[in-house]
């Protein structure tokens, strides 16, 4: 009987052991999870972009939707990081989104605020290469070139030489529109902002940024802006008009050309349609393809 209870007891041990291990493991393994995704708030720091082009996206994930794109030169403030992603608000617009945090290089406050006195100067080219650290870097249209003076500009306390055509200032409309003009075929991309490819809010932003005028990231928000324009009829070639969904909601722009023309990124591409007060009648489809809800202008 003693030897019976004896057994028990050796068993009963070793059960308990047993789960006290699976216990510590799945515990373990729980603060492990917890670990690997990690959100740190902190004091707001400053950085800005040293690659070409770099996607902004809705999540802290590469399958997240790219919601814009970050050109070389931009500066930000990063507001929290995840892991090894940072949640960032561009200076330019304001616009909010996470970037990969390996590819924006940090900067003093100082600087920072200096870029949002400086002028800005832009990237004329369609693609032009620049030297830096003995590395090419591609810069697409309209990016970036901070503290620009006298052919060179300065990236982490470096001055570099640039030898391409720059954009500075803000200009008149002929200049906007012929801007507008050079994206014609450009491909139809979500989130885009560059000659490879783009949407029809980052078409009017980029536009825009490259002849000294900031607006909004999304047609949504570039709506709320600007002086209300009555009739199409008063409309001026630079003006944007905006377009409805059948729910009402603002869900597409495009840059308004003479001659009851209007240019925008739509059907896969950026292309010149007509434009009357019903909205915009697709050529090729011979069709209207967007209802028409306001016109605004910026200057």
């Amino acid at each position: 009987m003693k030897n019976i209870n004896l057994l028990r007891s050796v068993f009963y041990l070793f059960l308990v052991l047993v789960l006290t291990g699976s216990c510590k493991t799945i515990q373990n393994k729980n603060m492990t999870d917890t670990k690997s995704s990690v959100e740190t708030q902190h004091d707001i720091t400053y950085a800005m972009s040293f690659l070409n082009i770099v996607p902004l996206r809705a999540e802290p994930a590469h399958r997240s939707e790219m919601i814009s794109q970050v050109l070389f030169g931009e500066y930000m403030k990063v507001l929290r990081t995840k892991d090894e992603w940072s949640y960032i608000q561009l200076e330019q617009d304001g616009y909010k989104g996470w970037i990969e945090t390996i590819q924006i290089l940090p900067t003093s406050q100082k600087n920072y605020e200096k870029i949002v006195k400086s002028t800005k100067v832009k990237v004329l080219d369609e693609l032009v290469s620049v030297q830096i650290n003995e590395v090419n870097v591609l810069m697409a249209k309209g990016s970036n070139l901070p503290f620009y003076s006298d052919g060179f500009f300065v990236f982490d306390d470096q001055k570099i030489p640039f030898l391409g055509d720059v954009i500075n200032g803000k200009k008149k409309r002929t200049a906007l529109v012929e801007t507008a003009k050079s994206y014609l075929n450009t491909p139809y991309l979500w989130g885009g902002k560059t000659l490879l490819g783009l949407d029809c809010s980052g078409f009017s932003q980029i536009v825009y940024h490259i002849n000294g005028y900031t607006i909004q990231r999304d047609a949504s928000l570039q709506a709320k802006e600007g002086e209300l324009v009555a009739f199409l009829s008063q409309a001026l070639a630079g003006d944007l008009a905006f377009f409805e969904s059948s729910e009402g909601r603002i869900t597409h722009v495009g840059i308004i050309l003479e001659n009851e023309k209007i240019i925008h990124a739509a059907q896969g591409k950026v292309r010149i349609d007509s434009l009357d007060q019903e909205g915009i009648y697709n050529n090729d489809l011979k069709k209207y393809t967007h209802h028409l809800r306001m016109i605004k202008r910026y200057f």
